[in-house]
């Protein structure tokens, strides 16, 4: 099977070769903790297999993100080959909401047909969900924006923030694989893990496996972290 792969191996052994086909998947967690890095990872990975790749940023403008994307080293010769794509999400293109004015804002902004797109980075949901500042418009902005991956066979991957207080939003439930990003307390200090929340027609593991980043970009490390007191005891049932 051909898998959209991250080009990091650990990474994507875990994924059971890499993100499927024609899928949207999802990278949460909190600011800084690097999912724009793997990401463009993923983006660098289908440039340098030749694919046709897009990334939309509505977070970075070109200049720093070229500054900082494209000092690293597994973007060397790769970077210039990515379709990118820097917006600014403005609800008069979106409102009233409607499955048309979503298709005709996102085919503009890839600049060329679906048909020719390999893969496709939304960097972030979370700009989109602030834009809208409405659960319902939302839900329905992203099942549109899915609806159209499906229709054109691109592989998607999405960006997403993860609350510091509150729950996420509902991004991770019309996903098909979902990656959290996070920072784990440990007894010397913390440290960068990312733990695999789902994932579609793979018995990927469970637990959380540590990572760093580095100049060459994102290094996932071996081993990982389980919480001890993550324990489950019996109880026997109440008799009447």
């Amino acid at each position: 099977m051909d898998y959209a792969r991250f080009g990091i191996s650990r990474l994507d052994s875990y994924l059971g070769g890499g993100l499927d086909r024609n899928t949207i998947n999802l990278l949460i967690g909190r600011s800084g903790i690097g999912k724009t890095i793997l990401a463009a990872h993923w983006a660098a990975e289908g440039a340098k297999n030749g694919e046709t790749v897009i990334y939309i940023s509505t977070t970075m403008n070109k200049y720093n993100c070229k500054n900082y994307l494209g000092d690293f080293s597994f973007m060397k010769d790769l970077y210039e080959k990515i379709h990118w794509r820097f917006i600014r999400i403005e609800p008069k293109y979106l409102l009233p909401m409607s499955k048309e004015k979503v298709r005709e804002a996102l085919e503009a902004t890839y600049g060329m047909r679906g048909e020719e797109v390999d893969r496709v980075i939304f960097d972030s949901c979370t700009d989109l969900e602030k834009t809208l500042a409405d659960v319902v418009l939302y839900r329905r902005a992203i099942r549109y924006m899915a609806d159209l991956a499906y229709k054109y066979e691109f592989t998607s991957l999405w960006v997403e923030e993860a609350p510091m207080n509150g729950t996420w939003s509902d991004t991770k439930n019309l996903v098909e694989t979902a990656i959290f990003m996070n920072i784990l307390r440990i007894p010397d200090g913390y440290i960068r893990a990312m733990r695999i929340l789902k994932k579609y027609r793979s018995m990927h593991p469970l637990e959380w496996f540590p990572y760093e980043i580095t100049k060459e970009g994102l290094i996932v490390k071996e081993g990982w972290y389980v919480k001890k007191d993550y324990d489950y005891k019996f109880k026997p049932s109440r008799e009447d």
